[in-house]
């Protein structure tokens, strides 16, 4: 896992509270989902293909590192890709249904540490870090959700963080794959000012051509243009996002388009074991802490799921919705540890690592109070 740097503590007299934004980008999703389903292809170039009606064409999904190295690259035909692949290149059909619920699981996982998520697409997200305790605490967020995410997903993802959404998309770039790169609000200009002006956010090909016949490539020659000029080239509303963009400014807000849908915990059990006793442990820890989860975002839910990853890594999940919502932790153990002896009995499998999951949200109703509790 790549880090830029230790960021420098604040002083606890300067809790100033800063705006910190988030890009997290989930490195070559699709080819990343194949991978974790089919170990075996780990070293291979993997290239996920998004077929179209006609037999034996397509476009590039995305690809792993190994098939960008041929120059094999997303949005690419399958016929020019197929040119430039070798012996070794895997091409898989895109499994949409596996890679979304794949992407539901991780961003279960973000919507523990961020309630203000802005998904852009799949695998991208926008998240609103910013904490009256300071920068630190949205560095800490970031490592955390990064932890989990490989831990119990085993997925990497690239996260920039700063102090918008620009410079925050921009950071996510630098240290692909697994990689946090920080860039605080001190370090904005001296960030973007190196950049090529393709680099910010809506200036296309055209528009970058438009701006070479002005002798202008980088972001700090973008800075010496007058606003007025940017207008005239662009129009009023792009031209004048371009001189804020230059200048590392970008109000834009967290457009907060999700609402979480479920959450989630795994675990490697210590050795591979078909013994519902021996997981009672461990199960009974997977429990407690979905149920806190769910307890602080004052949500009840009424799909409860185990999921199985076996020694093969097949992973195999069952589900039970009920009628009235769970209210209560031993109530929730009970469902789950009735869908693992349900799976017991059907297979043979030993069982590497246990998951517990709950779905179907809805608003909390009161939870059942404990003595402990008042």
């Amino acid at each position: 896992m790549l880090f830029a740097r230790k960021i420098k503590r604040s002083s606890p007299h300067a809790l100033i509270m800063q705006r910190t934004i988030a890009l997290l980008d989930i490195d070559y999703f699709y080819a990343q989902c194949e991978l974790l389903r089919n170990p075996s292809l780990k070293g291979k170039p993997v290239v996920v293909i998004m077929p179209t009606i006609r037999e034996n064409t397509g476009a590039v999904a995305t690809c792993n590192y190994e098939a960008r190295a041929l120059k094999i690259r997303s949005g690419m035909s399958l016929s020019l890709a197929k040119k430039l692949s070798n012996v070794n290149t895997i091409f898989i059909k895109a499994d949409k249904e596996y890679y979304k619920e794949l992407s539901s699981k991780v961003f279960g996982l973000i919507d523990f540490y961020c309630s203000k998520v802005e998904q852009v697409s799949i695998d991208e997200a926008y998240l609103d870090l910013t904490n009256p305790q300071g920068f630190e605490k949205a560095v800490e967020a970031c490592e955390k959700i990064k932890e989990r995410i490989v831990s119990e997903l085993g997925l990497t993802c690239s996260i920039g963080l700063s102090i918008n959404k620009l410079i925050a998309k921009m950071a996510s770039e630098e240290k692909k794959p697994d990689g946090l790169f920080i860039v605080q609000a001190n370090e904005v200009d001296s960030f973007i000012e190196k950049m090529v002006v393709g680099k910010i956010h809506g200036l296309g090909p055209k528009s970058v051509s438009i701006l070479k016949n002005e002798g202008i490539s980088t972001v700090r020659e973008l800075k010496t243009l007058k606003k007025s000029r940017l207008i005239e080239l662009f129009g009023e509303a792009r031209g004048s996002m371009f001189y804020d963009f230059a200048q590392g400014r970008d109000d834009r807000e967290i457009d907060t388009n999700r609402e979480k849908q479920q959450t989630s915990r795994m675990m490697t059990l210590k050795t591979d074991s078909s013994s519902i006793e021996e997981m009672d442990e461990s199960l009974t820890l997977l429990c407690e802490l979905v149920f806190n989860e769910v307890k602080k975002i004052k949500r009840v839910f009424l799909t409860c799921s185990i999921i199985i990853v076996t020694p093969k890594f097949e992973t195999i999940t069952k589900s039970k919705t009920l009628s009235e919502p769970i209210k209560s932790v031993e109530e929730l153990k009970r469902v789950e540890k009735q869908l693992l002896e349900a799976f017991m009995d059907e297979s043979l499998q030993k069982v590497r690592r246990l998951g517990v999951r709950v779905s179907n949200f809805s608003e909390d109703y009161g939870f059942q109070k404990k003595l402990f509790d008042y």
